[in-house]
C-alpha cells in the first residue's frame, strides 16, 4: 500500500456539492474519504455514490453505530450493500452488538470498533461512569474495549496516537485508525485533546491517519496534503523499512 492508500479524509460537510468539490481536489492524493454524521445526515446514501463516482477511492462510512444488536446487525448489512468499505460501530454496545455487525455485513466490508474518542479526558470519563482506576488510565480502558474488538472479529479499532502503542503490542493483527492527527505545523484543535502528528502515530503502529483540518484549513490544501504524505512515507520507512 502507499501512503495515501492509509490517508483518510473526513468530508466533515453539510452540503453535498461542497463534499463533491472535496473530492474533486484530493481523489489523486487520498486513498479513502470518510462520511461522517453530518454528511449523511444532510445527503444520506447520496453521498456514498457522489464518493464512488467522483474517484477511485475506498469509502469510510463513519456512524459510530450504538444501539441495540438487532438493529446495529441490520443497520450494518445495509451499509454493505452500499458497497461501503469501512464502517464504524461503538464498542462500547458490546460484544453480541459488534459480533453481530461483523457476521451480517457482505462483500468484505471492514468493522472498525470505535475505542474511547479523542476529545475525551480523563475527567470526561468520570463523568460518564468509568471506573476510577479506568479514568485515570486511558490506555487500559482502550486496551480492554480494543479485546472486546477482537474477539468479536472486527478488522480494527479508532484509536488516539497516544493508545496506538500500546494496542499494537496487545493485538498486533488489528488495524490502528488514528484521528486527533495534527502536523508540527498545523494549529492547535479546540476539540481533541490526544493528538499527535503524523510520523508519531505511524511509528507507535498506525495502520491509518485520519487528516481533515490541516488540510481544509491550509491557504493550499494540496501543498498541505503533499506535505502530510512525505511525512507519512517517511516514517513508513522508518518503521518497516
Amino acid at each position: 500500500m502507499e501512503a495515501k492508500d492509509r490517508l483518510i479524509f473526513p468530508l466533515d460537510l453539510a452540503n453535498l456539492e461542497e463534499a463533491r468539490k472535496w473530492v474533486r481536489l484530493l481523489r489523486e492524493k487520498v486513498g479513502v474519504f470518510k462520511i461522517g454524521l453530518e454528511l449523511y445526515t444532510a445527503a444520506g446514501p447520496s453521498a456514498i455514490e457522489m464518493v464512488r463516482d467522483e474517484s477511485q477511492a475506498d469509502i469510510f462510512l463513519d456512524l459510530k453505530l450504538h444501539d441495540i444488536p438487532v438493529t446495529m446487525s441490520r443497520a450494518a448489512r445495509i451499509a454493505s450493500w452500499q458497497g461501503v468499505d469501512f464502517l464504524t460501530v461503538h464498542l462500547l454496545a458490546g460484544k453480541q452488538a459488534v459480533k453481530g455487525c461483523v457476521e451480517s455485513v457482505e462483500g468484505g466490508l471492514k468493522i472498525l470498533g470505535v475505542t474511547i474518542l479523542t476529545s475525551h479526558t480523563r475527567a470526561d470519563l468520570m463523568e460518564i461512569g468509568y471506573a476510577p482506576e479506568l479514568s485515570r488510565e486511558i490506555p487500559e480502558a482502550v486496551r480492554r474495549l480494543a479485546r472486546l474488538a477482537y474477539h468479536s472479529g472486527c478488522y480494527g479499532v479508532v484509536c488516539s496516537g497516544k493508545e496506538v502503542s500500546m494496542l499494537k503490542e496487545a493485538f498486533p493483527h488489528l488495524k490502528a485508525v488514528v484521528p486527533g492527527i495534527r502536523p508540527a505545523w498545523a494549529a492547535e484543535p479546540q476539540d481533541q485533546v490526544r493528538i499527535t502528528t503524523p510520523k508519531e502515530a505511524i511509528l507507535a503502529g498506525a495502520d491509518y491517519l485520519v487528516v481533515g483540518r490541516p488540510i481544509k484549513e491550509a491557504p493550499d490544501p494540496l501543498e498541505a496534503v503533499s506535505l502530510i504524505l512525505e511525512e507519512m512515507k517517511e516514517a513508513f520507512v522508518l518503521r518497516d523499512g
